[in-house]
């Protein structure tokens, strides 16, 4: 009898904490949820482009690259980076020392190949802008902290690259990244 009452009450006990813990699950605010760069392969991004033009936002990086470590850990963990690329850009990882193949302009070559003869990506991390239509607009080797990348997202993801110089926009451009 005393160890139907025991196994009774551990049961009453064990439905009574499930019942709590159902009606008192922890509320995730989507507000805090991070944001995190969507990045995409370049040939996903050419084809994203084709259908919904964007310009094409590239991190040609290495393994062993430290401050390609950094650049993922400061900079792309960085809200204000990550909300305008995925916004404004589709985003690419490209590892410059792997052979994996993609489509530049339709001709098949390495992610190797399109870092350094196309890109001309010599040092890492080197960001790569393209337009929509894979024009190369610019390559910037080295660290870029979000409060240096910041201005250059705007300068090309609202297209002032066409109208203004880069000296004019970078006096007049005052907004943070952080």
């Amino acid at each position: 009898m005393k160890t139907k009452i025991i196994s009774l009450i551990a049961f009453v006990t064990l439905i009574a904490s499930v019942g709590f813990i159902a009606n008192n699950k922890p509320t995730i605010s989507t507000a805090s949820k991070a944001e995190v760069v969507k990045w995409m392969t370049y040939d996903e991004a050419i084809a994203l482009s084709k259908k919904n033009p964007k310009p094409i936002f590239i991190d040609v990086y290495t393994d062993w690259c430290g401050w390609c470590k950094e650049m993922d850990k400061k900079t792309f963990t960085n809200q204000k980076i990550a909300t305008y690329l995925n916004k404004h850009f589709y985003s690419v990882k490209l590892n410059a020392e792997k052979a994996e193949k993609v489509h530049y302009k339709g001709q098949e070559m390495s992610n190797a190949d399109l870092a350094a003869k196309i890109f001309h990506a010599t040092s890492y991390p080197t960001t790569v802008y393209l337009e929509a239509d894979e024009t190369l607009l610019q390559p910037l080797p080295g660290f870029q902290p979000p409060n240096d990348l910041y201005p250059i997202l705007n300068f090309i993801g609202s297209n002032q690259y066409k109208t203004t110089t880069w000296e004019d926009y970078s006096k007049s451009f005052t907004e943070k990244a952080e």
